[in-house]
């Protein structure tokens, strides 16, 4: 492998996504700490103090991962977490199909890259920790994928429903099937496809949930590796965790304010806000009627199918029974942070940007923000691609824009006649031509006007449709790297955005082997195969 690498702002990443990368100590109103900075690491380690139950959390994440399939090894490293000098770098992700897109795999990897370098560093055990979103009802996106098929992006989408509640309840079901068959259809065969397929039907398949099926994937190729699994869904995890949902019912006025001063405080810098801030943050888990928002009117505390609470009584129920009720986007960290000792937790923008809504919300949960890490950033180039890239004008990022205009920009550049100019001037001699005999076509007749302007407008349209039709003839005659301006773009930024966010990771797992990801973490610990990995670079990596 080898890299070069981009600014992060050459790219159609967030602007807060940007600034950060680029400058994090300018944006600690918002953040607690500059991952990058050797002081503010071991000044947060040193006084890292864990909120939750260090016993308690260890027994519930064993639990937790043998159900998942965690070997003997895998429970070991949980172990590690009793160590009251023990910390965690966590990242996590919603449930898809296939484990999703890259970005998944890099998010893994930079967790546990940096697990590793802070553990030296700091001489204390640093854990990996992946955290299923368990608990996530966006039921579209764990549905889809795309890959490439004949240097295509494809997106694919099963077929199927929700039954209402946390995808990761949800079964693969029936429908699984058919989806299964179209995937491998598309996917190219080569020697590593086997393996794949038996790696993806040991782990999907119809009877197994979501949760199953992904954590499956992700303790397959990275147990080794020494990454941990949680989540919370799950009754004695919730039971360590529901701090916060408390918290939020108890005070939600406050929790409101705390919110809405940093959002508008983003806003002010031209930021933004991620998340929209509402009154109650805290949904219901009905077993008929699925994942339901709470909603709060004066003291009144309503699922919106029937049942209700007034604060205390909600509270005694999220006490008694905290596997009935669900966090929404802005207190699952804060609940993560319970079960974890979370130095760092590894994020991509949008996760960034509702985490910047946050600080003041930490501090009224009693709790300090974690420091925030950009996930790893990479766009893969294959050899294929890589031979055909020096042959266009065009530098990698430029691939972002539309093909229409990419094919304009490298027809302009490569004809050798000025076809633009030629057909301006043919055009504006017929309109200064035309002026004299349409004045005096008029003084014989004026009610000739109309079709003298009519004749004046035809020809403009018959030289206007010849100007097309000579840039159809110069695009033909350039075909050969059009179609390379194409599949460059699809491989690069399918469907105009980046790869890692559009191509599965599977893809690449059966053209280059299962061990990817392995092979790619060991080039990244080696500091001289690349350029920093730290705060303002996205690696072009060719494979």
């Amino acid at each position: 492998m080898r890299s070069c690498s981009t600014p992060f702002d050459s790219l159609p990443f967030s602007k807060l996504f940007q600034e950060y990368t680029r400058n994090p100590d300018s944006l600690q109103s918002f953040f607690d700490g500059n991952p990058w900075n050797e002081n503010d690491l071991e000044t947060r380690a040193g006084e890292f103090r864990f909120v939750g139950d260090r016993q308690a959390s260890v027994h519930a994440l064993r639990a937790f991962n043998r159900s998942l399939g965690m070997s003997g090894k895998g429970l070991k490293q949980i172990d590690r977490l009793k160590d009251p000098n023990a910390l965690a770098v966590v990242t996590g992700q919603q449930l898809t199909l296939y484990g999703g897109p890259l970005f998944t795999v890099y998010k893994t990897l930079t967790a546990i890259l940096y697990a590793r370098r802070w553990e030296q560093k700091l001489n204390r055990p640093v854990i990996p920790v992946f955290w299923l979103a368990d608990e996530d009802h966006d039921f579209d996106e764990a549905i889809e994928l795309g890959l490439l098929h004949q240097d295509r992006w494809v997106p694919l989408k099963m077929e199927s429903e929700s039954g209402g509640g946390p995808v990761g309840r949800d079964r693969l079901g029936p429908e699984f099937k058919s989806f299964e068959a179209e995937f491998f259809d598309l996917l190219p065969v080569s020697d590593f496809t086997p393996r794949v397929r038996e790696l993806l039907q040991r782990t999907y398949h119809n009877k197994a949930t979501f949760r199953e099926a992904f954590a499956g994937l992700l303790l397959h190729l990275f147990e080794k590796e020494g990454l941990v699994l949680a989540g919370s869904d799950d009754p004695a995890i919730k039971a360590l965790t529901s701090g916060p949902m408390q918290t939020s019912a108890a005070h939600p006025d406050d929790v409101v304010r705390s919110l809405e001063k940093q959002s508008t405080a983003l806003e002010k810098q031209g930021y933004g806000r991620q998340a929209l801030v509402q009154t109650s943050n805290i949904f219901y888990l009905d077993p008929k009627n699925g994942r339901q928002k709470l909603r709060l009117a004066e003291d009144a505390w309503s699922n919106g199918n029937g049942r209700c609470w007034n604060t205390d009584e909600l509270l005694g129920e999220i006490e008694a029974h905290p596997e009935r009720f669900s966090p929404n986007v802005f207190l699952r960290p804060l609940m993560q942070d319970r079960l974890l000792p979370t130095l760092a937790y590894v994020c991509g923008p949008g996760e960034l940007a509702y985490y910047a809504q946050m600080k003041d919300l930490y501090r009224l949960a009693g709790q300090r923000m974690p420091m925030l890490l950009p996930r790893f950033s990479a766009t893969l180039i294959e050899p294929a691609i890589d031979r055909v890239v020096g042959e266009l004008p065009f530098e990698l990022t430029e691939y972002v824009q539309r093909p229409e205009d990419l094919e304009s920009q490298f027809v302009r550049q490569n004809c050798q006649y000025e076809i633009e100019t030629l057909f301006e001037s043919w055009r504006e001699e017929i309109r200064s031509g035309s002026e004299d005999r349409m004045k005096q076509i008029e003084n014989v007749d004026p009610t000739l006007k109309a079709s003298a302007d009519k004749v004046v407008t035809h020809a403009l349209n018959e030289v206007t449709d010849l100007e097309k039709r000579t840039w159809r003839a110069v695009k033909k005659q350039q075909s050969i790297s059009i179609e390379r301006i194409h599949r460059i773009r699809e491989h690069l930024f399918p469907s105009g955005k980046p790869q890692e966010r559009q191509l599965s990771m599977i893809y690449y797992m059966n053209r280059y082997g299962t061990d990817l990801w392995r092979r790619l973490l060991l080039w990244m610990e080696d500091e001289e195969n690349h350029p920093t990995l730290e705060s303002d670079r996205h690696h072009w990596i060719y494979l």
